[in-house]
Protein backbone atom coordinates (compact mmCIF):
# COMPACT_ATOMS: atom_id res chain seq x y z
CA UNK A 1 0.00 0.00 0.00
CA UNK A 2 1.50 3.31 -1.02
CA UNK A 3 1.17 6.09 1.49
CA UNK A 4 1.54 9.86 1.17
CA UNK A 5 3.24 9.91 4.59
CA UNK A 6 5.05 6.62 5.10
CA UNK A 7 6.42 5.71 8.50
CA UNK A 8 10.11 5.03 9.03
CA UNK A 9 10.31 1.72 10.86
CA UNK A 10 13.17 -0.31 12.33
CA UNK A 11 12.52 -4.03 12.78
CA UNK A 12 15.01 -5.96 14.89
CA UNK A 13 15.07 -9.68 14.03
CA UNK A 14 14.29 -11.37 10.73
CA UNK A 15 12.69 -14.56 12.03
CA UNK A 16 9.16 -15.70 11.17
CA UNK A 17 7.40 -12.70 12.74
CA UNK A 18 10.04 -10.06 11.98
CA UNK A 19 10.47 -11.20 8.40
CA UNK A 20 6.74 -11.22 7.74
CA UNK A 21 6.31 -7.80 9.35
CA UNK A 22 9.09 -6.42 7.16
CA UNK A 23 7.34 -7.83 4.11
CA UNK A 24 3.96 -6.38 5.08
CA UNK A 25 5.06 -2.99 6.37
CA UNK A 26 7.51 -2.31 3.53
CA UNK A 27 4.59 -2.11 1.09
CA UNK A 28 3.75 1.34 2.37
CA UNK A 29 6.54 2.31 4.77
CA UNK A 30 10.31 2.71 4.83
CA UNK A 31 11.60 -0.36 6.66
CA UNK A 32 15.07 -1.10 8.01
CA UNK A 33 15.56 -4.74 9.00
CA UNK A 34 18.41 -5.62 11.35
CA UNK A 35 19.77 -9.08 12.07
CA UNK A 36 23.10 -10.63 12.95
CA UNK A 37 22.74 -12.97 9.97
CA UNK A 38 22.63 -10.89 6.77
CA UNK A 39 21.99 -14.04 4.71
CA UNK A 40 18.56 -14.40 6.36
CA UNK A 41 17.64 -10.87 5.31
CA UNK A 42 18.93 -11.35 1.77
CA UNK A 43 17.00 -14.60 1.47
CA UNK A 44 13.86 -12.77 2.56
CA UNK A 45 14.46 -9.93 0.09
CA UNK A 46 15.12 -12.27 -2.82
CA UNK A 47 12.14 -14.50 -2.09
CA UNK A 48 9.59 -11.72 -1.73
CA UNK A 49 11.18 -8.92 -3.81
CA UNK A 50 10.69 -6.42 -1.02
CA UNK A 51 12.30 -2.99 -0.84
CA UNK A 52 13.95 -2.66 2.56
CA UNK A 53 17.22 -1.42 3.99
CA UNK A 54 19.22 -4.31 5.48
CA UNK A 55 21.77 -3.98 8.28
CA UNK A 56 23.86 -6.84 9.61
CA UNK A 57 24.87 -6.35 13.21
CA UNK A 58 24.46 -7.12 16.89
CA UNK A 59 21.81 -4.85 18.35
CA UNK A 60 23.50 -5.06 21.75
CA UNK A 61 26.26 -2.97 20.18
CA UNK A 62 24.65 0.45 19.70
CA UNK A 63 27.12 1.22 16.91
CA UNK A 64 24.88 -0.99 14.76
CA UNK A 65 22.47 1.95 14.53
CA UNK A 66 25.09 4.56 13.57
CA UNK A 67 24.13 4.62 9.89
CA UNK A 68 20.47 5.36 10.71
CA UNK A 69 19.10 8.84 11.35
CA UNK A 70 17.26 7.90 14.55
CA UNK A 71 15.51 11.28 14.72
CA UNK A 72 13.57 10.30 11.60
CA UNK A 73 12.30 6.97 12.99
CA UNK A 74 8.61 6.60 13.88
CA UNK A 75 8.50 3.00 15.14
CA UNK A 76 10.98 0.51 16.56
CA UNK A 77 9.84 -3.13 16.61
CA UNK A 78 11.94 -5.72 18.46
CA UNK A 79 11.14 -9.36 17.71
CA UNK A 80 14.32 -11.38 18.11
CA UNK A 81 14.32 -14.66 20.06
CA UNK A 82 15.93 -12.88 23.02
CA UNK A 83 13.32 -11.11 25.18
CA UNK A 84 15.92 -9.43 27.36
CA UNK A 85 17.70 -7.98 24.34
CA UNK A 86 14.38 -6.83 22.88
CA UNK A 87 13.43 -5.01 26.08
CA UNK A 88 16.90 -3.51 26.55
CA UNK A 89 17.05 -2.01 23.06
CA UNK A 90 13.42 -0.90 23.26
CA UNK A 91 14.25 1.07 26.43
CA UNK A 92 17.10 2.76 24.56
CA UNK A 93 14.81 3.75 21.69
CA UNK A 94 12.03 4.84 24.05
CA UNK A 95 14.28 7.66 25.26
CA UNK A 96 14.51 9.10 21.74
CA UNK A 97 11.69 11.65 21.16
CA UNK A 98 9.12 10.69 18.53
CA UNK A 99 9.81 6.94 18.44
CA UNK A 100 7.08 4.49 19.46
CA UNK A 101 8.49 1.18 20.63
CA UNK A 102 7.02 -2.30 20.19
CA UNK A 103 8.30 -5.58 21.61
CA UNK A 104 7.18 -9.08 20.61
CA UNK A 105 7.82 -11.39 23.56
CA UNK A 106 8.65 -15.08 23.67
CA UNK A 107 8.01 -15.58 27.39
CA UNK A 108 5.04 -14.42 29.43
CA UNK A 109 7.12 -13.50 32.49
CA UNK A 110 8.37 -10.39 30.71
CA UNK A 111 4.93 -8.93 29.91
CA UNK A 112 4.92 -6.49 32.82
CA UNK A 113 8.62 -5.62 32.72
CA UNK A 114 8.28 -2.33 30.81
CA UNK A 115 6.02 -0.89 33.50
CA UNK A 116 8.12 -2.25 36.35
CA UNK A 117 11.28 -0.79 34.82
CA UNK A 118 9.74 2.65 34.32
CA UNK A 119 8.92 2.38 30.60
CA UNK A 120 5.13 1.89 30.48
CA UNK A 121 4.98 3.41 26.98
CA UNK A 122 6.68 0.34 25.48
CA UNK A 123 3.92 -1.65 23.76
CA UNK A 124 4.28 -5.40 24.23
CA UNK A 125 2.66 -8.13 22.15
CA UNK A 126 2.70 -11.64 23.53
CA UNK A 127 1.74 -14.34 20.99
CA UNK A 128 0.59 -16.69 23.74
CA UNK A 129 -2.28 -14.40 24.73
CA UNK A 130 -3.22 -13.50 21.17
CA UNK A 131 -3.33 -17.10 19.95
CA UNK A 132 -5.02 -18.42 23.11
CA UNK A 133 -7.88 -15.99 22.64
CA UNK A 134 -8.33 -17.03 19.01
CA UNK A 135 -8.40 -20.71 19.97
CA UNK A 136 -11.01 -20.20 22.68
CA UNK A 137 -13.11 -18.11 20.28
CA UNK A 138 -13.41 -21.20 18.09
CA UNK A 139 -15.29 -23.00 20.83
CA UNK A 140 -18.00 -20.36 20.63
CA UNK A 141 -18.45 -21.16 16.91
CA UNK A 142 -17.36 -24.82 16.65
CA UNK A 143 -18.64 -25.12 13.09
CA UNK A 144 -16.08 -22.51 11.97
CA UNK A 145 -12.49 -23.12 10.90
CA UNK A 146 -11.47 -19.72 12.15
CA UNK A 147 -13.24 -17.08 14.21
CA UNK A 148 -12.24 -13.50 14.96
CA UNK A 149 -14.18 -10.88 16.86
CA UNK A 150 -13.99 -7.60 14.96
CA UNK A 151 -15.58 -4.14 15.00
CA UNK A 152 -15.14 -3.89 18.77
CA UNK A 153 -16.82 -7.30 19.13
CA UNK A 154 -19.94 -6.12 17.32
CA UNK A 155 -19.27 -8.60 14.51
CA UNK A 156 -17.61 -11.94 13.87
CA UNK A 157 -15.46 -13.02 10.98
CA UNK A 158 -15.78 -16.73 10.18
CA UNK A 159 -13.87 -19.07 7.91
CA UNK A 160 -16.18 -22.05 7.31
CA UNK A 161 -15.44 -25.27 5.43
CA UNK A 162 -18.52 -26.77 3.79
CA UNK A 163 -18.89 -30.39 4.85
CA UNK A 164 -20.17 -32.84 2.21
CA UNK A 165 -23.22 -33.57 4.40
CA UNK A 166 -24.00 -29.89 5.01
CA UNK A 167 -27.33 -28.47 3.91
CA UNK A 168 -25.34 -25.57 2.46
CA UNK A 169 -24.08 -27.75 -0.39
CA UNK A 170 -25.78 -26.58 -3.58
CA UNK A 171 -27.14 -23.40 -2.00
CA UNK A 172 -26.78 -20.18 -3.95
CA UNK A 173 -24.61 -17.67 -2.11
CA UNK A 174 -26.87 -14.96 -3.47
CA UNK A 175 -29.85 -16.53 -1.68
CA UNK A 176 -27.88 -17.04 1.54
CA UNK A 177 -27.01 -13.35 1.61
CA UNK A 178 -30.61 -12.43 0.87
CA UNK A 179 -31.69 -14.53 3.88
CA UNK A 180 -29.10 -12.77 6.02
CA UNK A 181 -29.70 -9.21 4.86
CA UNK A 182 -28.17 -6.87 7.45
CA UNK A 183 -27.34 -9.90 9.62
CA UNK A 184 -24.59 -11.76 7.79
CA UNK A 185 -22.79 -11.81 4.49
CA UNK A 186 -20.91 -14.54 2.61
CA UNK A 187 -17.96 -12.51 1.34
CA UNK A 188 -15.73 -14.84 -0.65
CA UNK A 189 -15.30 -18.50 -1.50
CA UNK A 190 -12.36 -20.62 -2.58
CA UNK A 191 -11.88 -20.65 -6.32
CA UNK A 192 -10.58 -24.21 -6.22
CA UNK A 193 -11.09 -26.09 -2.97
CA UNK A 194 -8.57 -28.75 -3.99
CA UNK A 195 -5.77 -26.28 -4.77
CA UNK A 196 -2.74 -26.19 -2.51
CA UNK A 197 -3.36 -22.52 -1.81
CA UNK A 198 -6.76 -21.11 -0.94
CA UNK A 199 -7.54 -18.47 -3.56
CA UNK A 200 -10.69 -16.54 -2.77
CA UNK A 201 -13.07 -14.99 -5.27
CA UNK A 202 -16.02 -12.67 -4.79
CA UNK A 203 -19.45 -14.17 -4.28
CA UNK A 204 -21.67 -11.57 -5.96
CA UNK A 205 -22.20 -13.73 -9.07
CA UNK A 206 -25.75 -15.10 -8.68
CA UNK A 207 -24.75 -18.42 -10.24
CA UNK A 208 -22.17 -19.33 -7.58
CA UNK A 209 -23.31 -22.26 -5.45
CA UNK A 210 -21.48 -23.85 -2.56
CA UNK A 211 -19.79 -27.21 -3.09
CA UNK A 212 -18.49 -29.80 -0.66
CA UNK A 213 -15.05 -28.79 0.72
CA UNK A 214 -15.45 -25.15 -0.28
CA UNK A 215 -14.00 -22.71 2.23
CA UNK A 216 -16.12 -19.59 2.57
CA UNK A 217 -15.49 -16.29 4.38
CA UNK A 218 -18.48 -14.95 6.30
CA UNK A 219 -19.08 -11.69 8.18
CA UNK A 220 -21.70 -11.98 10.90
CA UNK A 221 -23.33 -9.46 13.22
CA UNK A 222 -22.63 -10.83 16.69
CA UNK A 223 -26.22 -10.70 17.95
CA UNK A 224 -27.35 -12.97 15.10
CA UNK A 225 -24.72 -15.67 15.62
CA UNK A 226 -27.17 -18.10 17.25
CA UNK A 227 -29.69 -17.59 14.47
CA UNK A 228 -26.97 -18.23 11.87
CA UNK A 229 -25.85 -21.40 13.65
CA UNK A 230 -29.37 -22.72 14.11
CA UNK A 231 -30.32 -22.04 10.50
CA UNK A 232 -27.31 -23.61 8.80
CA UNK A 233 -25.65 -25.90 11.34
CA UNK A 234 -28.43 -27.12 13.62
CA UNK A 235 -28.04 -30.75 12.56
CA UNK A 236 -24.33 -30.85 13.27
CA UNK A 237 -23.08 -32.27 16.54
CA UNK A 238 -21.30 -29.28 18.02
CA UNK A 239 -21.30 -30.28 21.67
CA UNK A 240 -17.65 -30.13 22.68
CA UNK A 241 -16.65 -31.79 25.94
CA UNK A 242 -13.61 -34.04 25.50
CA UNK A 243 -10.42 -32.15 24.62
CA UNK A 244 -6.93 -33.54 24.07
CA UNK A 245 -4.07 -31.02 24.07
CA UNK A 246 -0.52 -31.73 22.91
CA UNK A 247 2.15 -29.39 24.23
CA UNK A 248 3.37 -27.80 27.44
CA UNK A 249 3.58 -24.21 26.19
CA UNK A 250 1.97 -21.16 27.75
CA UNK A 251 -0.70 -21.41 25.05
CA UNK A 252 -1.46 -25.01 26.09
CA UNK A 253 -1.74 -24.07 29.75
CA UNK A 254 -3.80 -20.94 29.11
CA UNK A 255 -6.23 -22.71 26.79
CA UNK A 256 -6.59 -25.62 29.22
CA UNK A 257 -7.55 -23.22 32.04
CA UNK A 258 -10.20 -21.57 29.89
CA UNK A 259 -11.63 -24.91 28.73
CA UNK A 260 -11.87 -26.18 32.31
CA UNK A 261 -13.94 -23.09 33.08
CA UNK A 262 -16.23 -24.19 30.24
CA UNK A 263 -16.70 -27.55 32.02
CA UNK A 264 -14.74 -29.50 29.41
CA UNK A 265 -12.84 -32.73 30.13
CA UNK A 266 -9.23 -31.90 29.28
CA UNK A 267 -6.20 -34.15 28.85
CA UNK A 268 -2.75 -32.73 28.12
CA UNK A 269 0.21 -34.64 26.69
CA UNK A 270 3.54 -33.20 27.86
CA UNK A 271 7.00 -34.32 26.67
CA UNK A 272 9.06 -32.69 29.43
CA UNK A 273 8.95 -34.46 32.81
CA UNK A 274 9.68 -31.39 34.94
CA UNK A 275 7.05 -29.36 33.09
CA UNK A 276 4.58 -32.23 33.53
CA UNK A 277 5.00 -32.04 37.32
CA UNK A 278 4.61 -28.25 37.22
CA UNK A 279 1.41 -28.44 35.18
CA UNK A 280 0.00 -31.16 37.45
CA UNK A 281 0.18 -28.67 40.30
CA UNK A 282 -1.24 -25.67 38.42
CA UNK A 283 -3.97 -27.53 36.49
CA UNK A 284 -5.71 -29.65 39.11
CA UNK A 285 -8.66 -30.54 36.88
CA UNK A 286 -6.56 -31.49 33.84
CA UNK A 287 -5.18 -35.01 33.33
CA UNK A 288 -1.47 -34.56 32.60
CA UNK A 289 0.14 -37.32 30.53
CA UNK A 290 3.90 -37.60 30.13
CA UNK A 291 5.10 -39.01 26.82
CA UNK A 292 6.13 -38.65 23.19
CA UNK A 293 3.69 -36.48 21.14
CA UNK A 294 4.17 -38.72 18.09
CA UNK A 295 3.38 -41.98 19.95
CA UNK A 296 0.23 -43.34 18.32
CA UNK A 297 -0.25 -46.05 20.96
CA UNK A 298 -0.27 -43.40 23.66
CA UNK A 299 -3.08 -41.57 21.87
CA UNK A 300 -5.11 -44.77 21.56
CA UNK A 301 -4.60 -45.52 25.26
CA UNK A 302 -5.85 -42.09 26.31
CA UNK A 303 -8.93 -41.81 24.14
CA UNK A 304 -7.91 -40.00 20.96
CA UNK A 305 -10.68 -41.55 18.87
CA UNK A 306 -14.18 -40.69 17.67
CA UNK A 307 -15.00 -39.75 21.25
CA UNK A 308 -12.41 -36.96 21.19
CA UNK A 309 -14.31 -33.78 20.32
CA UNK A 310 -11.22 -31.63 19.77
CA UNK A 311 -7.53 -32.37 19.34
CA UNK A 312 -5.30 -29.30 19.81
CA UNK A 313 -1.68 -29.44 18.58
CA UNK A 314 -0.09 -26.58 20.52
CA UNK A 315 3.60 -27.39 20.87
CA UNK A 316 6.23 -24.87 19.80
CA UNK A 317 7.39 -27.20 17.00
CA UNK A 318 5.49 -26.91 13.68
CA UNK A 319 6.53 -30.37 12.53
CA UNK A 320 5.40 -32.10 15.72
CA UNK A 321 2.08 -30.25 15.56
CA UNK A 322 1.49 -31.43 12.00
CA UNK A 323 2.49 -35.03 12.76
CA UNK A 324 0.37 -35.24 15.90
CA UNK A 325 -2.66 -33.78 14.09
CA UNK A 326 -2.19 -36.34 11.33
CA UNK A 327 -2.27 -39.12 13.94
CA UNK A 328 -5.40 -37.67 15.53
CA UNK A 329 -7.16 -37.63 12.17
CA UNK A 330 -6.16 -41.25 11.52
CA UNK A 331 -7.67 -42.14 14.89
CA UNK A 332 -10.94 -40.37 13.94
CA UNK A 333 -10.85 -37.46 16.39
CA UNK A 334 -13.81 -35.25 15.46
CA UNK A 335 -11.91 -31.99 15.12
CA UNK A 336 -8.27 -30.96 15.10
CA UNK A 337 -6.45 -27.65 15.29
CA UNK A 338 -2.81 -26.94 14.47
CA UNK A 339 -0.87 -23.89 15.63
CA UNK A 340 2.13 -23.10 13.42
CA UNK A 341 4.55 -20.35 12.42
CA UNK A 342 6.08 -21.24 9.05
CA UNK A 343 3.87 -20.39 6.06
CA UNK A 344 5.00 -23.45 4.11
CA UNK A 345 3.20 -25.70 6.57
CA UNK A 346 -0.23 -24.32 5.64
CA UNK A 347 -0.54 -26.47 2.52
CA UNK A 348 0.54 -29.55 4.47
CA UNK A 349 -1.98 -28.84 7.22
CA UNK A 350 -4.78 -28.50 4.67
CA UNK A 351 -3.73 -31.73 2.94
CA UNK A 352 -3.71 -33.89 6.09
CA UNK A 353 -7.30 -33.03 6.88
CA UNK A 354 -6.79 -30.83 9.92
CA UNK A 355 -9.99 -28.82 10.22
CA UNK A 356 -8.47 -25.71 11.72
CA UNK A 357 -5.16 -23.91 11.81
CA UNK A 358 -3.85 -20.73 13.39
CA UNK A 359 -0.70 -19.07 12.10
CA UNK A 360 1.14 -17.36 14.94
CA UNK A 361 2.94 -14.79 12.81
CA UNK A 362 -0.27 -13.76 11.00
CA UNK A 363 -2.05 -13.36 14.34
CA UNK A 364 0.71 -11.27 15.88
CA UNK A 365 1.45 -9.28 12.72
CA UNK A 366 -2.22 -8.37 12.37
CA UNK A 367 -2.25 -6.88 15.87
CA UNK A 368 1.00 -4.98 15.30
CA UNK A 369 -0.14 -3.71 11.91
CA UNK A 370 -3.33 -2.44 13.50
CA UNK A 371 -1.32 -0.64 16.16
CA UNK A 372 0.98 1.02 13.63
CA UNK A 373 -1.79 1.81 11.12
CA UNK A 374 -4.37 2.90 13.71
CA UNK A 375 -4.56 6.45 12.25
CA UNK A 376 -5.73 4.93 8.96
CA UNK A 377 -7.44 1.73 10.09
CA UNK A 378 -9.22 0.84 13.30
CA UNK A 379 -7.99 -2.73 12.88
CA UNK A 380 -6.48 -5.13 10.39
CA UNK A 381 -7.01 -8.89 10.43
CA UNK A 382 -4.68 -11.05 8.35
CA UNK A 383 -6.33 -14.19 6.97
CA UNK A 384 -3.42 -15.22 4.78
CA UNK A 385 -0.72 -13.57 2.69
CA UNK A 386 -3.32 -12.33 0.18
CA UNK A 387 -6.54 -11.92 2.16
CA UNK A 388 -7.03 -9.20 4.77
CA UNK A 389 -9.89 -7.48 6.59
CA UNK A 390 -9.66 -3.73 7.15
CA UNK A 391 -11.87 -1.74 9.51
CA UNK A 392 -11.95 2.05 9.45
CA UNK A 393 -14.11 5.07 10.18
CA UNK A 394 -14.47 6.90 6.87
CA UNK A 395 -13.65 10.60 6.99
CA UNK A 396 -15.36 11.25 3.65
CA UNK A 397 -17.63 9.59 1.10
CA UNK A 398 -15.83 6.87 -0.85
CA UNK A 399 -17.10 5.06 -3.92
CA UNK A 400 -15.78 1.59 -4.71
CA UNK A 401 -18.03 1.26 -7.76
CA UNK A 402 -15.22 1.54 -10.31
CA UNK A 403 -12.55 -0.05 -8.15
CA UNK A 404 -11.05 -3.56 -8.50
CA UNK A 405 -13.42 -6.44 -7.84
CA UNK A 406 -11.02 -7.82 -5.26
CA UNK A 407 -11.90 -4.95 -2.94
CA UNK A 408 -15.02 -6.31 -1.23
CA UNK A 409 -17.22 -3.94 0.77
CA UNK A 410 -18.46 -6.44 3.34
CA UNK A 411 -20.40 -4.38 5.87
CA UNK A 412 -21.12 -0.84 6.99
CA UNK A 413 -22.04 0.12 10.54
CA UNK A 414 -23.88 3.43 10.95
CA UNK A 415 -25.42 5.54 13.69
CA UNK A 416 -24.04 7.43 16.67
CA UNK A 417 -24.00 4.21 18.68
CA UNK A 418 -22.80 2.14 15.69
CA UNK A 419 -25.87 -0.04 15.93
CA UNK A 420 -27.17 -0.02 12.34
CA UNK A 421 -25.69 -2.82 10.22
CA UNK A 422 -25.86 -2.80 6.41
CA UNK A 423 -24.80 -5.72 4.19
CA UNK A 424 -26.77 -4.94 1.00
CA UNK A 425 -24.11 -2.76 -0.60
CA UNK A 426 -24.48 -3.21 -4.34
CA UNK A 427 -23.80 0.51 -4.87
CA UNK A 428 -20.40 0.03 -3.15
CA UNK A 429 -20.69 3.43 -1.49
CA UNK A 430 -19.21 4.38 1.88
CA UNK A 431 -20.64 7.54 3.43
CA UNK A 432 -18.82 9.99 5.66
CA UNK A 433 -18.58 8.70 9.26
CA UNK A 434 -19.47 5.14 8.24
CA UNK A 435 -17.56 2.41 10.05
CA UNK A 436 -16.58 0.25 7.08
CA UNK A 437 -15.41 -3.35 6.98
CA UNK A 438 -13.60 -4.09 3.72
CA UNK A 439 -11.94 -7.31 2.59
CA UNK A 440 -9.06 -7.27 0.10
CA UNK A 441 -8.33 -10.50 -1.78
CA UNK A 442 -4.87 -9.67 -3.12
CA UNK A 443 -2.05 -7.19 -2.54
CA UNK A 444 -3.02 -4.94 -5.46
CA UNK A 445 -6.47 -4.52 -3.91
CA UNK A 446 -4.83 -3.78 -0.57
CA UNK A 447 -2.67 -1.05 -2.11
CA UNK A 448 -5.60 0.54 -3.89
CA UNK A 449 -7.77 0.56 -0.76
CA UNK A 450 -5.06 2.37 1.16
CA UNK A 451 -4.69 5.01 -1.53
CA UNK A 452 -8.47 5.58 -1.59
CA UNK A 453 -8.60 6.14 2.15
CA UNK A 454 -5.70 8.59 2.03
CA UNK A 455 -7.00 10.66 -0.89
Amino acid sequence: MSSSSPNNIIILGSGATGGYLAQELSIENNVTLIDKDISKINQLKNKNSIDIMAISGDAADLKTFNEIDLNSINFFIACTDDDQLNLLIAMYFERIPGIQTVVVLKESKYKDYPGRLGFPEIRTFYPGDIVSERIVNLFETPYSWETDKIANSKALFLKVKIDETSELVGRSIHSLNKDGNNKWKFIAVTEDAQAEKLNYIKTDNTTIRLKANDVVLVLLVDEFEREFEKLYFAKEDIDIKNIFIVGESYISENVAKKLINRKCNVKMLVSDKARARELSESLNDVQIIYGDPTNKDLYIEHGVNDGCDYFLALTEDDEINVLSALLSNQLKAKNSLVVYSKSEYQNIINSIGAEREINIKYSVAGEINSYIMRKKFAHETIIDEDTKIFEFRSKRAISLKDEPENIVLAMIIRGEELDSFITDLDDRLISENDYAIVVTLDQDAEKRLESLILE
